[in-house]
């Protein structure tokens, strides 16, 4: 007898391990049934517009998104929606540096964009623009929106898609210096270059230009030379005295004076 009860407690522990798997297997099915069902009630787009930047709307992105989707979002079963390739084909954007796509508990798909920032303005000598970014990349002007930038003139490549040429990397790293000073970030208005290593400067302020020269070799120490010379010299003689501030010359400021002075400049200067 003892036997038997053993047998019908092992025979019984095994069917419930079978109904619970059944269960399971009913369940899990019926929840998947349910989630292939379950349709995006709303597409919504947050741009970081808090950086400054605003060269993409709200309604560019979702037109795009629609697009890429075969139809409009809205309604389309969230299973079947492909989020990867959307942010893959989303981020081939030149405004775009990451796209992140989602759906939340609630069926909405939510779309996050972070804009590319762009760090220099080139006008070329042909009078070909566009942005060079944080990353280095190229980005196109964009008649929607325009940023306040150092501005890059002169002999500056035209090619669109080619990077990482010499004069832009030697642009992109002069700049970067530039704007992690706050007096030069504020002093520095344009940038000609002349060839890949010769490049002037051209403030904001004042009536002459810089002859900074190479600018890959000496960069602290030519602007430690100007930061001083500002100081010193032109704080006492006024901003207009000179027309050109020469720094190519190791050690040296080689100053050439203006053929004329604004009275007002002249009445402003330090005696």
């Amino acid at each position: 007898m003892k036997k038997f009860w053993l047998i019908l407690k092992k025979l019984l522990l095994i069917a419930s391990v079978i109904c619970v798997a059944v269960m399971f297997v009913v369940v899990l099915t019926s929840a998947m049934e349910k989630q292939e069902q379950v349709q995006c009630k709303s597409l919504n787009v947050k741009i970081d517009y808090e950086s400054g930047l605003a060269f993409l709307t709200e309604e560019d992105i979702k037109e795009r998104i629609n697009f890429l989707s075969g139809g409009t979002l809205e309604g389309k079963k969230i299973n079947a929606i492909d989020f990867r390739t959307i942010e893959k084909e989303m981020e081939k954007n030149p405004y775009i540096k990451n796209a992140e796509i989602y759906s939340d508990r609630q069926q909405n798909v939510w779309v996050e964009i972070l804009q590319k920032r762009p760090l220099i303005r080139v006008m070329n000598k042909d009078g070909v623009g566009y942005y060079i970014s944080e990353n280095n990349d190229r980005m196109p002007l964009s008649d929607k929106f325009t940023v306040r930038l150092v501005i890059a003139l002169g002999n500056v490549q035209n090619n669109m898609p080619q990077r990482d040429s010499a004069v832009q990397n030697a642009l992109y790293n002069l700049v970067k210096f530039i704007n992690k000073d706050v007096f030069l970030h504020a002093l520095v208005d344009q940038i000609e270059v002349i060839e890949e290593q010769n490049m002037n400067l051209i403030p904001k302020t004042g009536g002459h230009i810089i002859y900074f020269g190479n600018p890959t070799e000496q960069v602290a120490e030519k602007f430690e030379r100007l930061r001083t010379f500002y100081r010193e010299g032109l704080t006492k003689v006024g901003w207009y005295k000179y027309k050109s501030i020469n720094l190519k010359f190791e050690g040296q400021v080689v100053c050439e004076k203006a053929d004329t002075v604004p009275a007002e400049a002249e009445n402003n200067a330090t005696p």
